[in-house]
């Protein structure tokens, strides 16, 4: 695993849009941490620390409770930019309870970040790397992390019987590929479930510009190969980061979604299995 500069923002981003569950206008701000300081969120004068949140992935997506009883959703997207450009220290500051969808995908949120560009807050470090395996499983689903040299993740689902079938995301994770390769990818469902989502309460803010909707004889066109698939590996980076940081590893994903994703970030909060390298 190379070594490099510990960093922050070189200023702030501003998010503004619509919740995709809630409907409702959204925005939220990130700006410049202190080296070491990590991941942080902001509610007045209140900081906590992301692996502070206590996470739910029921309701298909990732929602944060914070100690003193902040709630904020739809984090997941944001999240997964700021792991996925390499970013160690940043304040969030939620202006709404759920962050704006903006197109779907994290990409908004890494071209800001990226054209923003950063500031170095410490000395070169390696990000901790997973020491032994850990696997956890739901059902039919299962996720894995094996310990490795880099951070790369193989992504499989399946939706028998419709277009999307089975997919294979398989990468090699760094910032250049995730621009290329994860950010791009858009949230998605089939056209047979948005009756049951709305019925639920969710995907109230869902339309053609933030959702890749797929019908039962059809998909749009993809934007990146695999895009289903690709999707959710960028997701899985932003639930990995709620364990503080993303440990360095192999991370095999059969049929997953937020709920195995924060099965697996609990394993990993109890800090056993970490080493911390320099």
């Amino acid at each position: 695993m190379t070594s490099r500069p510990r960093r922050t923002l070189a200023g702030d981003a501003v998010f503004e849009g619509k919740g995709i569950h809630s409907g409702e206008p959204s925005a939220v701000r990130i700006s410049p941490n202190d080296c070491g300081r990590g991941i942080e969120f902001s509610f007045g004068k209140r900081r906590y620390g992301i692996s502070q949140a206590q996470a739910d992935g029921s309701r298909r997506n990732t929602v944060l409770v914070f100690p003193s009883g902040e709630r904020v959703s739809t984090v997941e997207h944001l999240l997964s930019a700021i792991a996925g450009v390499g970013l160690d220290d940043a304040l969030i500051i939620p202006a709404c309870e759920e962050f704006p969808i903006m197109d779907g995908s994290p990409l908004p949120f890494a071209r800001a970040m990226m054209s923003i560009g950063f500031e170095k807050t410490g000395e070169n470090h390696e990000p901790p790397a997973l020491a032994s395996p850990l696997f956890v499983e739901n059902e039919r689903s299962f996720l894995a992390a094996m310990p490795a040299d880099m951070l790369s993740a193989a992504y499989v689902i399946d939706y028998p019987g419709s277009p999307v079938g089975t997919e294979l995301k398989d990468i090699d994770v760094t910032p250049e590929t995730y621009m290329e390769e994860l950010a791009p990818a858009r949230t998605f469902c089939l056209e047979s479930e948005i009756s049951e989502l709305l019925r639920t309460g969710l995907g109230m803010g869902g339309d053609a510009g933030n959702v890749l909707v797929i019908g039962a004889r059809s998909k749009p066109e993809y934007r990146v190969c695999a895009e289903c698939a690709a999707h959710k590996a960028a997701d899985l980076l932003g639930d990995l980061l709620l364990a503080g940081f993303v440990p360095t590893a192999r991370y095999i994903c059969l049929r997953g979604g937020h709920g195995l994703h924060l099965k697996l970030v609990d394993r990993i909060k109890k800090g056993l299995l970490i080493n911390h390298r320099r």
